[in-house]
């Protein structure tokens, strides 16, 4: 018996129990639609966290003192000594600080920096201007303002050229940002308050020294020299041994990125695993199904054999079956598994990342399964002795 008859016959005996095969494939399907969704939502999850992290700032790295403090002396000297540096600039902080204006109160936190901190973030403004160099150098009580602080504290008013109280003491804001969104440590990014380094100093921390640098190199290929050169000439500075521990952090984008990228990656494999449990749970079904089809039609089998079909035709023909349902419901699950991962990028504001490579896996995975768990009834099916079958009832 030739294939296209064999196929003709196998779509025959499934079509004859539409709802049991219908049933059967439906581990597949769900399988199948299960591994589709989560390896794109965990594509789009490693897209979003890849944006969270470039917010840090691209080619950027931030050195934190443990122990002592920074001085802008230390500042200028680190950018004369390390040609890779593109921008830097230095870091006041304050964590909460009270924000009023016209009554409306919010908590938020300070940043003291220069101009390089805004091209290193590559933040844009959404209102107003960044601050002057002669404004730094004159400690002007100025401020250019997160998206939050815009949206709770003036609302739809342009905020530029208002005047509001930050721990009581009244700042003029000439600027404000464009949304950011959260860090990808969950911090609210835009709940900010930016000001002249200069002006951080005296007016919010009382002293003129920091514990933090933010630096940017010219290209992601430089961070990791740039790192190592900063290390070297903080370490030189300060006069520490060879093998005496840095009394200080450098966290870069890249190893962000990194960290981040694993985490998602891994949580992907870890999703995708225990969605394929649903396949193997379908292919299961379906050697339990086929099993059975094989017991109710073993006379069927017996006449076959018996006017001239091979143990090679039956074998086939149950394998075809197996292999169409399996097929079938992993079709079923590809369109299901798009449908639900695309609405799922949509609510949540994710990018929808169509991957052909996953579709094709998944495609070939649930065929594979198909002839897996049919091979064991197709193999017992074709063994049956034609006289056996005959007189089965």
């Amino acid at each position: 018996m030739n294939f296209q008859n064999l196929m003709r016959t196998a779509i025959r005996s499934l079509g004859r129990n539409k709802m049991r095969s219908a049933l059967t494939s439906l581990g597949v399907i769900i399988g199948v639609a299960s591994v589709i969704m989560m390896v794109g939502i965990g594509n789009s999850a490693r897209v979003a966290v890849r944006e969270k992290i470039f917010t840090y700032g691209s080619n950027a790295m931030g050195v934190e003192s443990k122990k002592r403090t920074f001085t802008m002396s230390d500042v200028e000297a680190m950018k004369r000594a390390i040609p890779s540096i593109k921008f830097i600039s230095p870091m006041v902080g304050k964590t909460q600080v009270t924000a009023k204006y016209q009554g409306a109160i919010l908590y938020s936190r300070i940043r003291g920096v220069n101009n390089d901190f805004f091209k290193i973030k590559e933040w844009p403004l959404k209102y107003g201007r960044y601050f002057t160099e002669q404004e730094i150098l004159s400690r002007e009580k100025i401020v250019v303002l997160g998206n939050t602080l815009l949206d709770e504290l003036f609302g739809s008013i342009n905020p530029v050229g208002k005047v509001m109280l930050i721990n009581n003491i009244p700042f003029q804001v000439i600027g404000c940002l464009a949304e950011s969104g959260q860090a990808f440590s969950g911090k609210d990014q835009d709940n900010l308050i930016v000001m002249p380094y200069t002006t951080a100093m005296v007016k919010i921390s009382g002293r003129n020294v920091f514990n933090e640098i933010f630096i940017s190199t010219f290209n992601e290929q430089m961070v990791e020299k740039t790192e190592a050169s900063v290390r070297s000439f903080i370490r030189e500075d300060r006069g520490l041994a060879p093998g005496t521990p840095d009394d200080f952090n450098i966290t870069t984008s890249k190893e962000q990125l990194q960290m981040a990228e694993y985490i998602s990656q891994t949580l992907a494999m870890l999703l995708a695993g225990i969605a394929s449990i649903s396949l193997i749970v379908g292919g299961i079904g379906i050697m339990n199904i086929m099993l059975v089809s094989v017991s109710e039609r073993t006379r069927e089998i017996g006449i076959r054999m018996a006017i001239g079909a091979k143990k090679s035709d039956i074998l086939l023909q149950f394998l075809i079956e197996a292999v169409s349902l399996s097929s079938s419901g992993g079709t079923v699950g590809i369109i299901i598994g798009l449908g639900v991962y695309y609405a799922i990028t949509v609510g949540v504001g994710w990018d929808f990342l169509f991957s052909t490579f996953s579709v094709v896996v998944a495609f070939l995975f649930s065929c594979a399964v198909g002839v897996f768990f049919g091979y064991y009834p197709a193999r017992k099916a074709s063994n049956l002795k034609p006289i056996d079958a005959l007189r089965y009832e």
